[in-house]
């Protein structure tokens, strides 16, 4: 059965009648009869039957057009769809993000994109979580771009967006929460609440401290900073994480490194090599430029 012959069935129990059909169909009456008849054969049943000059649908056509409609309907949906994604003034982004840049960095980069871009007709879905939750996704394809540190993934690209400033985090009765700037030497022998050694933010700190000749000694690990400011906030430890809004509700104190700092890069990830609907290039170029401003 074809999709020709789903439409002339259709036209067809509308008008019940073969001449109007088939000057609706822009086809011979002969055309539409034999299309019509092979589809009965196929299926094995009588779809119109003749009482005079009058066409009436039969019990098997009434039964069967909402399938037949039905069919076109969602094929005519699934149409629109890949119409709007090869749009490229429209379609739907999946971007993730890490917690971190969610509340500080998201709105206003969205802000400028519709604003120098002028795609206010792109939509976007947010999804929010760790970087190794979120690249998982995005390698399956439920995301199609993530903004992160870059994993050690060769399917992975990326293009640099910044760089975020990682702070130490005490509590303020901690002897260091007066201090305007920090050392490593200054943190050797403390407890440190840790992110999930299994996390790049977790790495990227581990590398910053090997040449620290005294390391702080890890006493918690956790999923997520909102988790260390929690820790931190009762004095069980220090924390170096980077400054989340949420730390304005705990008493804790964000303390710089001295010099220039300690800072991780942050990217815009996408899959190598997979196809992306003009939207998501869009974004992606978008990005790239205004980064490399």
């Amino acid at each position: 059965m074809t999709l020709q012959q789903l439409r002339y069935f259709c036209v067809m129990t509308e008008v019940l009648h073969y001449t109007k059909a088939a000057n609706q169909l822009y086809i011979s009456q002969p055309s539409l009869s034999y299309a019509l008849s092979e589809m009965e054969k196929e299926l094995g049943v009588p779809l119109f039957e003749k009482r005079g000059r009058q066409t009436y649908l039969t019990k098997f056509g009434a039964a069967f057009y909402p399938y037949a409609q039905n069919a076109l309907d969602e094929l005519s949906k699934g149409e629109a769809e890949l119409l709007q994604m090869s749009n490229p003034t429209g379609g739907n982004i999946n971007l993730g993000y890490i917690y971190s840049v969610g509340s500080s960095t998201m709105p206003k980069l969205i802000e400028n994109f519709y604003i120098h871009q002028g795609n206010r007709q792109i939509t976007f879905r947010f999804q929010q979580s760790m970087t190794e939750v979120l690249c998982e996704r995005l390698l399956e394809g439920s995301l199609d771009v993530l903004i992160s540190s870059k994993p050690e993934n060769d399917k992975i690209s990326a293009v640099p967006f910044y760089q975020q400033e990682l702070f130490l985090v005490v509590s303020d009765e901690h002897p260091l929460a007066h201090h305007t700037e920090v050392t490593f030497e200054d943190i050797a022998g403390e407890k440190l609440i840790s992110i999930n050694h299994n996390t790049t933010l977790f790495r990227q700190i581990e590398n910053s401290l090997k040449n620290v000749s005294v390391k702080p000694q890890i006493v918690f690990e956790v999923d997520e900073c909102t988790s260390i400011a929690a820790f931190v906030s009762a004095g069980v430890g220090i924390a170096i994480m980077p400054k989340i809004p949420l730390l304005d509700s705990y008493p804790v104190k964000c303390i710089p490194f001295a010099g220039h700092g300690l800072k991780r890069d942050i990217s815009l990830l996408w899959v190598k090599d997979r196809y992306k609907i003009p939207a998501v290039q869009c974004f992606i170029d978008f990005v790239g430029k205004s980064c490399r401003k």
